[in-house]
């Protein structure tokens, strides 16, 4: 795995996205009509606490804008950070350390943490293969 270095001249350096259901918060009784009700999965407060002391940190979610808050209030409560709603539709970078933005946008970032995330390597035979079985698709069928 690649490091990215913090530069000065790439915002995007600056910041680490997480993903929020399944990466921070469990959800082991499924969606529930989007209410928040998970504990933090084990080790995820003390990571997010280790990467705010270094890069800035948002957290995405896939919630609709009507969850933000709920999000923003439980990461408030378990990592007793100050944390934001991105309210700002133009928003590309997070730049501010010791807070948490949180965002439905894939904003710039050196490194993204998701549960449901397949890396990319440079070889896309390979790649779609791993999407293809991740998805619950078989090899292509050949004519």
């Amino acid at each position: 795995m690649a490091v990215i270095p913090l530069d000065p001249a790439s915002p995007a350096s600056h910041a680490v996205g997480l993903d929020f259901d399944q990466t921070l918060v469990a959800h082991d009784d499924g969606w529930q009509d989007g209410r928040i009700y998970g504990e933090p999965i084990p080790g995820a407060i003390e990571a997010v606490h280790a990467l705010v002391s270094v890069r800035a940190v948002f957290v995405v979610t896939a919630r609709p804008r009507r969850f933000h808050s709920a999000v923003a209030a439980w990461l408030s409560r378990h990592t007793g950070l100050a944390t934001l709603v991105d309210a700002d539709p133009d928003r590309a970078y997070w730049l501010e350390r010791q807070k948490l933005l949180v965002t439905n946008k894939k904003l710039g970032a050196a490194l993204y943490v998701d549960d449901r995330a397949l890396r990319f390597e440079g070889d896309w035979t390979t790649t779609l293969a791993q999407a293809r079985h991740a998805i619950g698709l078989g090899r292509p069928h050949h004519c």
